[in-house]
């Protein structure tokens, strides 16, 4: 009888122990805009526009250009203090006659899907 009321014990507060453990709260997972994301992001202090902005860049840029190398169009870091900003706004959506290309080729395509916000994010990412 002891050795069954000791098993018994050993079996409830071992499964009393595993449904604590799954009960408890599980962390959130960092995402960007914390203090604490570096390690899922995988980029180091970018803050959460920056953030955005590489996203904006590797979805829309990157098949063309990279922040330090030429590639097929120009090295982008840096944009934001060689242009103003409504130029380059007029350049991603309407107008490629606003910013000189210096001998790259002049197909860059149009982003008129991209918002005020979409470029200022892509600008603080490339800066």
């Amino acid at each position: 009888m002891k050795r069954f009321f000791f098993i018994s014990t050993f079996i409830i507060l071992g499964g009393l122990g595993i449904l604590f453990f799954s009960l408890k709260t599980p962390q959130p997972i960092a995402f960007c805009g914390v203090t604490d994301f570096e390690s899922f992001c995988g980029t180091a202090n970018l803050s959460e526009n920056a953030f955005k902005g590489k996203q904006i860049f590797n979805s829309n840029c990157a098949a063309c250009h990279k922040l330090d190398e030429i590639m097929t169009g120009p090295p982008l870091r840096g944009i934001a203090e060689k242009y103003d900003s409504v130029a380059i706004q007029k350049y991603l959506r309407v107008d490629k006659t606003t910013i000189d290309s210096k001998g790259f080729n002049e197909t860059c395509v149009y982003f008129p899907q991209l918002t005020d916000i979409d470029i200022r994010d892509l600008l603080a990412y490339t800066n």
